[in-house]
């Protein structure tokens, strides 16, 4: 079960102590559904940390894999703990009645030098590598697509950033992608015109307080088509 509230107690000490040690954090880009959340006001929580690694070389990988382990060892149990093709992947257990933190870092790099789509920004004051709104913003649009399974919080976070004005970077896009903006929003559309009404909370029952899920349950498929639809009239 999820508390919240001790649930962002621990992300924020987990954070803490990877941005406070000086041999990862220069490394690591901070991303993801929570990084949205802390730092640019988006409504729904998130239950996992998302990153970047900003350098390919393996031995460095080795050590960023062993520093986080360690971390994450502070506050519980590591029930999954992998280094893989493209990814450092662990899953920390605090309580056995908490929800678990997945820890995702992916080592590829989603964008050539994607150090670039970072800025220093402070959480609590750590000083810390954030994602900008625009890789955010076409890191979730590409999720929103490529997943095996439609995820509704892709959908919330979309109809989020488009309804605060947040703008598409027609690179990035391109860069992920292999499309232009208007060929890739319409497949967007497409695919959020097939969810169906039972679909619509699935995964954000536990991240949106009651008022904001019966809006979702009415509202959000409907909007966030013509929020994409409205985009794509203007783009070329």
């Amino acid at each position: 079960m999820l508390n919240r509230e001790k649930h962002q107690l621990m992300m924020g000490r987990i954070l803490k102590d990877i941005y406070s040690d000086i041999s990862i954090s220069p490394l690591l880009g901070f991303k993801g559904g929570i990084c949205a959340y802390f730092f640019y006001g988006l409504p729904r929580f998130s239950v996992d940390l998302d990153f970047d690694l900003f350098v390919t070389d393996k031995n460095t990988q080795k050590q960023v894999f062993k520093k986080i382990g360690d971390i994450l060892k502070k506050y519980g149990g590591i029930k999954d703990a992998y280094m893989k093709k493209f990814t450092i992947f662990f899953l920390l257990s605090y309580g056995d009645s908490d929800h678990n933190i997945k820890v995702e870092i992916n080592t590829r790099g989603s964008v050539p030098d994607v150090r670039k789509q970072y800025e220093l920004m402070k959480f609590l004051g750590i000083s810390m590598m954030v994602s900008t709104r625009s890789y955010l913003f076409v890191g979730k649009l590409s999720a929103l697509v490529s997943r095996k399974e439609i995820a509704m919080r892709d959908i919330y976070d979309v109809y989020y950033f488009l309804k605060n004005g947040w703008e598409i970077d027609p690179e990035l896009i391109n860069l992920r992608t292999g499309k232009t903006v208007k060929e890739y929003l319409k497949s967007c559309i497409e695919l959020v015109e097939k969810v169906k009404d039972n679909q619509v909370l699935q995964g954000l029952g536990e991240l949106l307080d009651k008022k904001e899920k019966l809006w979702i349950k009415k509202h959000l498929k409907e909007e966030t088509v013509f929020l994409l639809k409205n985009y794509v009239s203007v783009v070329g």
